[in-house]
């Protein structure tokens, strides 16, 4: 036995209700099946700037490769991601075939609704997230993964956007509900595969399209790494937003210690608890030199522009390799400020922030190079 909405196949899971078998993993989430409209006709797109070189070449190879195989799309932070994968979205709707965008976060779903709107002028897009849906009816979707449930079998093909990310990462109801919902293939969209992935790949069960490069073609930012005690940080943290230019992310391990620090400064914090989230973040993106504490709620699917980047106590658990890099990813993103700045402010250099610098220098060493395997 096995639920057609996540996979689950555990018999303790299943139970009988009204004469009916239902699966008890997934039987909370309610709401009616989404109906995905068949395309017909070409497709154009439509893009505000050119493509790099390098973002053509990975462009080019990412369709023909879907066709056979899953795909990982590796792609440093701020290599243009999304726009990596117009062509395949494209090249799919005009073959009559179905294609969706899975996220983990909302207000990503959100922003990228609207981006893929203007992109594809004539095709209907509809944001699947919290508070957003009552339409159900579209030719392309773009989806939290809570909202997976409602496309059983519907997609040809299901793009996922940071697959390692929290709340998917780890999640095997989530994970069930992407595998239901794609009866084709899937591409996978992080700068930081996980060693599932990075196992597939090796296993060759997956191609792999490695993009290295920004496409203003300038290094990555890679960060600097000062230890020192606890209250010795925040003097150094304090110097550092005084010294520095533009806006200044700063990300803290906990709420705790975002809370704390915010009264110290009297700067502007947020985490996942913020009710007005977006309106601080949006906030910051108008404040050309403000200052934002963070948890890591920031750590992915946001960008401002002339942005620098700490992190206080750096060698917390909750900072990992993937998560550095991802938070270091946030500066020197925009073309017109390429030159972002980053420092790691610890106790110890632990093994994820010297992994992080690793993983960028090696970045910036294959940089302008777009490899398949």
């Amino acid at each position: 036995m096995e639920c057609m909405r996540c996979g689950n196949r555990s018999k303790r899971y299943f139970a009988v209700y009204q004469g009916k078998s239902v699966c008890r993993r997934c039987i909370g989430f309610t709401g009616d099946i989404a109906d995905i409209q068949a395309n017909t006709g070409e497709v154009s797109i439509h893009l505000p700037f050119r493509l790099s070189e390098t973002q053509r070449k990975a462009s080019h190879e990412i369709y023909p490769a879907s066709q056979t195989k899953d795909v990982l799309v590796n792609a440093v932070c701020g290599a243009g991601k999304t726009e990596l994968v117009y062509e395949t979205i494209a090249k799919t709707l005009e073959a009559s075939k179905t294609i969706g965008l899975a996220i983990a976060r909302k207000q990503v779903v959100l922003q990228l609704a609207k981006r893929l709107a203007d992109a594809f002028p004539g095709i209907k897009v509809q944001a699947i997230c919290e508070g957003h849906t009552n339409i159900l009816d579209a030719q392309l979707f773009v989806v939290t993964t809570h909202q997976l449930y409602r496309f059983p079998g519907k997609f040809d093909c299901l793009i996922l956007d940071e697959p390692d990310a929290f709340p998917y990462v780890g999640d095997e109801l989530l994970e069930g509900f992407a595998k239901k919902a794609c009866r084709g293939r899937m591409i996978y969209l992080t700068a930081t595969p996980d060693r599932k992935m990075q196992r597939r790949i090796k296993k060759q069960e997956m191609v792999e399209v490695r993009v290295d490069a920004r496409p203003h073609g300038y290094p990555l930012p890679v960060p600097s790494i000062r230890c020192a005690p606890y209250f010795v940080q925040l003097i150094l943290l304090k110097r550092w937003v005084k010294r520095t230019k533009g806006r200044k992310l700063v990300f803290v391990p906990t709420i705790r210690q975002a809370s704390f620090i915010a009264r110290l400064f009297k700067w502007k914090q947020v985490s996942a608890k913020s009710k007005d989230l977006q309106e601080r973040i949006d906030e910051f993106a108008k404040n050309e030199n403000g200052v934002l504490l963070c948890t890591t709620v920031l750590e992915r699917g946001v960008t401002f522009e002339n942005a620098q980047v700490c992190v206080v106590m750096a060698q917390h658990a909750v900072f990992n390799d993937a998560s550095l890099v991802q938070i270091a990813g946030r500066a020197g993103r925009s073309p017109r400020y390429p030159k972002g700045e980053v420092l790691f402010l610890c106790g110890y250099k632990s093994r994820s922030c010297l992994n992080c610098m690793n993983i960028l220098l090696r970045s910036n060493k294959d940089a302008f190079s777009v490899s398949t395997r």
